[in-house]
């Protein structure tokens, strides 16, 4: 065989090398009023197709998908663009996956952020990822990262950084340097996801993902809602009550509702609703 020339068999180990790579990373998606979520069946099949990415070389940028970011993403064209910039969208409310029911006929399990952050983390100590923790307040960022060695001791965080006074290109250095995979930033929303995008392209990590106050809940100084809200999806009950002041930012979730049987009466006219 004279070099250069490639046969038909390593054409076909090729092929099916690069067909097993799409298959591994692909995601299954369903739409929501324009938005493209990950149709996962759980956590454990959200935490392999991050593994399969990793191991496939596919840079990611995870998104936590809820009611308010969609229907604020119909409202503000720079939001949408973040959001269809991502790489994962995982349905982090329940009201995503009702949506979805209503509208493709097809139920979503939810896949919470900061759940899939805890997966991810118990994964990354048994697969050896290195993991960089950014954002939240200092005494936020400090317990999380104690909170987590606690819970997998064998867990690689190479590197933090708190969310205050702190300058892009000293974290994207410190980041880039500590040789981490995953990366996790805890700004809140969508600062975090503005932060993600203006700096993705530079950074060497494989995942990234916004968690917004996953780091402040690990720490303890936030409180999560109960397990009864959580399980009934909820949460944002619990959080009004704790915080009234969050009485206008919660108005986009009847207003999301709203537009969701807007557009189911839409389909059903053309006989698409629930397909």
């Amino acid at each position: 065989m004279c070099d250069g020339v490639v046969t038909a068999t390593q054409v076909s180990a090729v092929e099916t090398a690069s067909s097993m790579t799409e298959r591994l990373t692909k995601l299954d998606t369903v739409e929501v009023l324009g938005v493209e979520v990950a149709s996962f069946q759980g956590y454990d099949q959200a935490v392999q197709c991050v593994a399969d990415r990793l191991g496939a070389a596919e840079k990611t940028f995870c998104v936590a998908i809820n009611p308010e970011k969609i229907y604020r993403a119909q409202q503000d064209a720079s939001l949408k663009q973040l959001l269809d910039q991502a790489d994962m969208r995982i349905c982090d409310g329940v009201g995503v996956a009702l949506a979805s029911r209503v509208l493709n006929g097809e139920r979503l399990e939810r896949c919470c952020g900061v759940d899939l952050f805890l997966h991810l983390a118990g994964r990354a100590a048994t697969a050896g990822w290195k993991v960089f923790l950014f954002g939240a307040s200092p005494e936020s960022n400090d317990g999380a990262a104690r909170r987590l060695a606690e819970l997998h001791p064998e867990l690689q965080i190479v590197g933090r950084r708190h969310g205050y006074d702190y300058r892009d290109e000293d974290v994207v250095e410190a980041i880039n340097g500590s040789g981490a995979q995953l990366v996790f930033v805890a700004m809140g929303s969508p600062r975090q996801e503005q932060w993600v995008v203006a700096h993705k392209n530079r950074l060497n990590a494989a995942f990234v993902m916004g968690v917004g106050g996953s780091f402040d809940v690990l720490s303890g100084t936030a409180q999560r809602a109960p397990r009864l809200f959580r399980r009934t999806g909820t949460e944002f009950l619990y959080r009004l009550i704790k915080e009234p002041k969050r009485w206008r930012r919660q108005l986009a979730l009847p207003l999301f509702a709203g537009a969701v049987m807007r557009q189911w009466w839409l389909l059903r006219r053309q006989g698409k609703a629930g397909r």
